[in-house]
């Protein structure tokens, strides 16, 4: 296809701004889902954090195809910080740094895409790639941890990879198909051909297997809404039950230790909470359970063997502002999940 060359508005216009929030509303909103098949990416290949970036590239995705689709440079920061904001209250487990990912990313499409007034495929899968391996950079600057280049360039290069597929060429081909079927217009269009649907048919595979998976996490899996100082203690028990912090008052523990993890550090320090022997032992395990898994709201989970939980008594659920947290003393910090939901004995 030739290239066809953008139309510079002087202004962002009501049809603009309702395509940047719709955009910006669905990339927020699945961004928490993005990041649980980032979990499910690192269980695959057993590792707590870095083999996600292989699917970072799905976060540019919405600032990339707005900013391709409007053309108008601003277009893709103001998806971008609108997107991290949805991110931000819809359950998003990065806090208010998500803000700044986002701009970042958001400056990056708008820069790379601006290069050029014509439409080019390597420049759009390119934008994408830079834009989405600046994640890796902005988390590492703000939760150093001592991880080691080696290991940082290993991650950026995945999420290169990722950007440029699933962020470049997914918004490349969903503008060509918005386009050709007519969706969406530009004021001033250029001739297209019909749509040709089998040329796009991995991209709509993709966008909605995407959605649907989408859908069924929220339905099934993430949830938002529970109380936050409770857990439900569940499995393979005599007697399970539902945890709440307020209820075990006076019988808290307290350990002294650091959290170490691939991206965060936190220096030595106490932590009041109460043991997860004690919960578990209310619960009565099977003689036959030998696993416990601790499952966050949006899906993240830990495990331990059931001896582990048994004999560290500086395991601990404590309360902290987000809700309940799981402290592992003289773990790596992958295994502290924040925003415990359950408690599952297998």
């Amino acid at each position: 296809m030739e290239p066809v060359t953008q139309t510079r508005k002087p202004r962002l216009d009501i049809r603009d701004l309702v395509l940047i929030a719709l955009l910006a509303a669905v990339g927020g909103v699945l961004s928490t889902y993005i990041g649980y098949l980032g979990n499910l990416v690192n269980r695959l290949f057993g590792v707590p954090f870095g083999a996600g970036q292989l699917i970072a590239g799905l976060h540019v995705l919405w600032p990339l195809l707005a900013r391709l689709l409007i053309g108008r440079f601003g277009s893709g920061t103001l998806t971008g910080v609108l997107k991290g904001v949805v991110e931000l209250f819809s359950g998003g487990t990065h806090g208010v740094v998500i803000l700044v990912v986002s701009l970042v990313e958001g400056l990056l499409i708008d820069s790379g895409l601006g290069i050029s007034r014509h439409r080019s495929l390597a420049l759009t899968m390119l934008t994408g790639a830079v834009a989405s391996a600046s994640n890796v950079f902005v988390f590492q600057s703000i939760y150093f941890s001592g991880v080691s280049v080696t290991f940082i360039l290993v991650m950026a290069g995945l999420s290169c990879v990722s950007g440029a597929l699933l962020g470049g060429y997914l918004a490349w081909d969903i503008e060509d198909l918005l386009m050709r079927s007519r969706i969406i217009r530009r004021e001033q269009p250029a001739a297209r051909r019909a749509p040709g649907w089998h040329r796009h048919a991995v991209t709509l595979v993709a966008v909605l297997g995407l959605l649907g998976g989408g859908v069924a996490y929220y339905i099934h899996v993430f949830d938002p809404f529970a109380d936050a100082s409770s857990a439900r203690i569940e499995g393979n028990v005599a007697s399970p039950y539902t945890f709440r912090f307020d209820a075990w008052e006076g019988e808290e523990s307290v350990t002294h230790t650091e959290l170490r993890g691939s991206t965060t550090y936190v220096p030595p320090r106490d932590y009041y909470g109460v043991p997860l022997a004690a919960i578990l032992r209310t619960a009565e395990p099977a003689p036959n359970a030998t696993v416990v898994r601790v499952i966050a709201s949006d899906g993240y989970e830990a495990s331990f063997s059931l001896d582990e939980a048994w004999s560290h008594g500086d395991i601990l659920l404590v309360l902290e502002e987000e809700g309940l947290r799981l402290v592992a003393a003289g773990y790596d910090g992958a295994t502290w999940v924040r925003r415990v939901r359950r408690v599952v004995v297998r």
